[in-house]
């Protein structure tokens, strides 16, 4: 889905059943785009979910989950993200937080999460940085959605 905000950037929502992270550098710079990065209980631990395209970066606004089948089982288990940039790599450092979220977070609708421990310093993921699954404590038997990330583009001058 592609819309314009009020202040005429383009607001690109991609298909979360085929997210194809090249159709980010093909769009605008201050384009805002929601990743949607499906996962599920079965998802390993620091697998990659995603990685910043070459010609440009993203400046991560905020990011929530979208759970589709509720996340429960294991022993206090807890996700979150991180990415393979240096300062953003402890697990939540995007999303999650460093306790990350747990079962009572992750049950079915959209849910806000634990906002990244990097969050208010700002984070900057340039083209080569990879966006990671982290299983921050023990691992979920059950459950299903989506790890979003809302960013703005950025491209050099």
């Amino acid at each position: 889905m592609n819309t314009t905000s009020p202040h005429g950037h383009t607001v690109q929502s991609l298909d979360a059943g085929s997210l194809d992270m090249a159709t980010v550098a093909e769009l605008p710079a201050g384009s805002v785009v929601d990743l949607a990065f499906p996962i599920a209980f079965g998802t390993a631990d620091g697998a990659v979910l995603g990685t910043v395209p070459t010609g440009c970066a993203l400046l991560v606004l905020r990011g929530f989950w979208e759970v589709t089948t509720a996340f429960s089982g294991g022993s206090s288990s807890a996700i979150g993200l991180a990415s393979s940039q240096a300062p953003h790599t402890t697990a939540g450092d995007l999303l999650g937080g460093a306790s990350g979220n747990v079962e009572a977070d992750l049950t079915a609708g959209i849910k806000e999460g634990t906002v990244g421990a990097d969050q208010a310093a700002g984070i900057l993921l340039v083209a080569g940085a990879t966006i990671t699954f982290e299983r921050i404590t023990s691992a979920f038997t059950a459950g299903a959605g989506y790890a979003h990330l809302v960013c703005v583009v950025i491209k050099p001058s």
